[in-house]
């Protein structure tokens, strides 16, 4: 529970000076515009996954690979939701193939340990 408080607390200090660098960078204004609009594509894309992911996922037509882009894209419009210019960035960091390809076998990897059944979500990538 203490690394959680430190790990927060981090997050909020960080957050803060970024948000400090931007206003005197960019200004009020246009900072206020970019948290809004990454909060209303954070939405939109759950929204927009919400409803196919969730049909795929019960009629079984879910492969692998793209189950795995989900999980990707779901922690995307998370993070694009959180108010925060860090967690935007990493939001949008989640959209680039490049780093969703290295994140995905640590993802299987973390499923297959945290599902306790091993049923080993192997990664193969198409």
């Amino acid at each position: 529970m203490k690394r959680f408080i430190l790990y927060w607390a981090a997050y909020g200090l960080i957050e803060l000076i970024v948000y400090i660098w931007l206003f005197e960078w960019i200004g009020l204004l246009p900072l206020i515009l970019i948290q809004v609009a990454s909060s209303v594509f954070g939405i939109y894309m759950f929204k927009k996954l919400g409803g196919s992911f969730l049909f795929q996922l019960r009629d079984g037509r879910t492969v692998a690979p793209y189950l795995l882009d989900s999980i990707c894209f779901a922690i995307a419009a998370f993070f694009l939701t959180i108010p925060g210019i860090v967690t935007t960035l990493c939001g949008l960091l989640l959209f680039i193939p490049f780093i969703r390809n290295r994140l995905k076998p640590k993802l299987a990897k973390w499923l297959d340990q945290k599902t306790g059944k091993h049923t080993h979500f192997y990664f193969f990538d198409m």
